[in-house]
């Protein structure tokens, strides 16, 4: 039986974080909640209890054990002071507008600073709403502030506890979750093998979609493994230089997963065995059958085994490969064959490059912190939010006063939980919010009266509670909606009024979703179109330097895999500013297609130069090819000058033509068999003339005005 249990939880919860983050609110709430509806029958204290739960658990952010505790500790102190001010001012609407006015511009420019205080603040955002909505339960002003701060102690505890027992579990999560982001977009790219130009266009769209949540993650993964460096000894070190290590693996196989080293439309077409071009879109589904599974491997703490049919596969294409020895696309697919053939190796465990790094210097990293003063100036995001949500808050807390609300503060949650950073973020929050509002609604009202009991109404809140944890990060539609039925089984266990508060409630999401979306879309509305060249720039930037830390032959691993992580990040930002552009309004729009251009090609430059940085360690550069680089990156830089105003316009019409005779040029160099290297020079060269002609046509329509 034992076994049998172990088994579960190993497999329900281990292997499924969302499961195990769950479990560990649900069960602090019904460790709370139960005694006091049992012992004390006083719905006040367990509701109470509950909700400080729901803030800490949505507010924390440490992975550490020591960090954890740390940051609990401020959490607590700022959950006990805020609800504190709430209660004594809140009495006073003259003096309450001011103070939460305040409290709200502080607390989110206070969480910019770093992550542990964007987690503390956010929940402590979260606090003050939920003293609003509980005013008036209670004899004493100090009755909420005690309770609220109890649950969340509560829950640190058991969470502390349990990051004790594993400490480096959230760290293979993090890195588990990356390893599968990276099979899906394998998976996804098998699609173009084989493929025909329209089938490749939706497939690159869909990859630079997938490879901004891949390079968000391995983000994740960095900020956690600096937090750890921080908190950790130095007894410690060798175990965390392990996960060290997996980061950098997961970097080096991205860097040959997003590599391409051809049209694959044009192999398509120009290979004449299928069964070849089938094979290779077979070889990548193994591979990232294997990739799911090594991630698997790291979250459950098994050992990976390595699937025999990828060998067996891998040995099959090479020899299918051999009998195309003396086609012209045969050095094409050998350099595609040899990436594969790199990642199979990278999952064996064969990581050289990985193992040159010295990790000496990252065990004395740390988190990116701001200084306040930094984000106290008008031009910051940080500012910017913080002025939209306290001018939101206002503008609720007015019309709760107005309009006499006697739970008008659900007006504030909403605006609280829709705001976000940029208009099209804002718009998609609010879609989810009232949808899944609406949802659950419907859905609360049809279980209470399927569970009219009091023990139905506790039931139907720790079930809410667990569903809503469990889809927060997966799908916040379905979220909204178990939190909804959460608070229908809150106001029936406190006054059996759940029901009747759902119409208030749909009625303060609306308005709460409204004033969210007007402030941010008329408040410093930071439109992507004016983003754009600004991002292109950066964006371009770090793939010249990227490119030369491949051919330059002087720069150390570590810089190397630093160039490339920023290459990747500036694609990333360059791809959301695009999905951004698709949801503003339409006078924002005029530049969607050249976004969608330039998005792509900017893609496509750095697929090719992860191509050309797969191979850098295969062959020495010819000096042809080295001297044909230096051309490319010239004309990138003189790209990305184009964009701040910095080169001479003049001399554009110059350069273009000198780009435009590179064919002839990579003909020369590929009659010498030495130059390699040179088609895969050439793909770079030919995206950057692209991006050259965009370019030209952004700073001749004046697209950043």
């Amino acid at each position: 039986m034992m076994s049998a249990i172990g088994d579960i939880w190993s497999n329900l919860f281990w292997r499924n974080p969302p499961h195990l983050w769950a479990l560990k609110v649900t069960l602090a709430i019904a460790f709370l909640l139960l005694p006091a509806e049992l012992l004390l029958h006083n719905s006040f204290i367990g509701t109470t209890l509950a909700l400080g739960v729901v803030a800490m658990a949505l507010g924390e952010t440490d992975v550490h054990p020591r960090g954890r505790v740390k940051s609990a500790g401020i959490a607590l102190l700022f959950f006990f002071l805020t609800s504190s001010i709430t209660e004594l001012t809140l009495p006073y609407p003259a003096l309450f507008a001011p103070v939460l006015g305040i409290m709200a511009f502080a607390l989110v420019l206070m969480g910019g600073i770093d992550s542990r205080l964007q987690g503390v603040t956010f929940g402590s955002l979260l606090i003050l709403v939920y003293t609003m909505l509980g005013a008036g339960n209670s004899d004493s002003w100090v009755h909420q502030p005690l309770l609220l701060t109890g649950g969340a102690l509560c829950y640190s505890a058991v969470s502390i506890l349990l990051l004790y027992h594993r400490p480096y579990r959230l760290l293979t999560d993090q890195l588990s979750r990356g390893f599968h982001y990276l099979a899906e977009y394998i998976e996804l790219k098998a699609g173009l093998f084989p493929s025909n130009p329209a089938m490749q266009r939706s497939i690159r769209n869909q990859l630079a979609q997938k490879n901004t949540q891949l390079a968000q993650q391995i983000e994740a993964c960095k900020n956690d493994l600096y937090s750890y460096s921080e908190e950790s000894s130095h007894e410690m070190q060798p175990l965390l230089s392990s996960y060290y290590r997996k980061w950098f693996l997961l970097q080096e196989m991205q860097e040959r997963a997003i590599s391409s080293h051809e049209q694959y439309d044009l192999l398509s077409e120009q290979v004449k065995n299928s069964d070849l071009i089938e094979g290779f879109g077979q070889l990548m589904r193994e591979l990232s059958g294997a990739i799911a599974q090594y991630a698997e491997s790291l979250i459950t703490g098994q050992p990976y085994r390595h699937p025999l049919s990828l060998r067996w596969t891998l040995t099959a294409m090479q020899r299918m490969l051999e009998d195309e020895k003396r086609e012209a696309h045969h050095l094409t697919l050998s350099l595609l064959m040899r990436n594969l053939t790199g990642l199979e190796k990278n999952l064996r465990g064969d990581d050289a490059s990985v193992s040159q790094i010295d990790l000496a210097a990252f065990y004395t990293r740390k988190p990116e912190r701001k200084r306040l003063q930094e984000l106290f100036t008008p031009t910051h995001p940080r500012f910017r939010f913080a002025v939209r949500l306290t001018l939101g808050w206002l503008l609720g807390y007015g019309m709760m006063q107005l309009l006499h609300f006697e739970k008008g503060a659900w007006i504030l949650l909403t605006s609280l939980i829709v705001f976000q950073q940029t208009y099209s973020a804002t718009r998609m929050r609010l879609f989810h919010r009232v949808l899944g509002t609406l949802l659950g609604v419907i859905l609360g009202v049809t279980l209470a009266q399927l569970l009219p009991t009091h023990a139905g109404h506790i039931l139907l809140l720790l079930g809410s509670i667990y569903a809503f944890f469990y889809w927060l990060k997966k799908n916040y539609t379905i979220a909204a909606i178990f939190i909804t039925t959460f608070v229908l089984a809150v106001f029936n266990l406190l006054s059996s009024q759940g029901v009747e508060v759902m119409l208030p409630r749909i009625i303060d999401t609306l308005i709460g979703g409204a004033i969210a979306f007007l402030v941010v879309r008329f408040v410093w509305p930071d439109w992507q179109y004016k983003q754009l060249p600004s991002l292109l720039h950066t964006a371009v930037v770090k793939n010249k330097r990227y490119f030369e830390s491949v051919y330059d032959g002087t720069v150390g691993e570590d810089e190397y895999q630093h160039n490339r992580r920023t290459a990747y990040n500036a694609d990333n930002a360059l791809t959301s500013a695009w999905k951004g552009m698709r949801l503003e309004p339409k006078h924002t729009r005029l530049y969607q297609e050249r976004a969608f251009n330039l998005t792509n090609l900017n893609h496509a430059l750095l697929s090719y130069i992860s191509a050309f940085g797969v191979h850098k360690h295969a062959e020495d550069l010819t000096e042809q090819e080295r001297s044909f680089c230096d051309n490319v990156s010239r004309v990138l830089h003189y790209a990305s000058g184009l964009l701040t105003g910095e080169t001479d316009h003049t001399e554009l019409e110059t350069v273009l033509q000198e780009a435009n005779c590179w064919e002839d040029r990579i003909e020369e160099l590929q009659q010498d068999e030495a130059n390699r290297k040179a088609g895969l020079i050439y793909n770079i060269a030919h995206v950057s003339r692209e991006l050259l002609i965009e370019t030209k046509g952004i700073v001749s329509s004046k697209y950043s005005n």
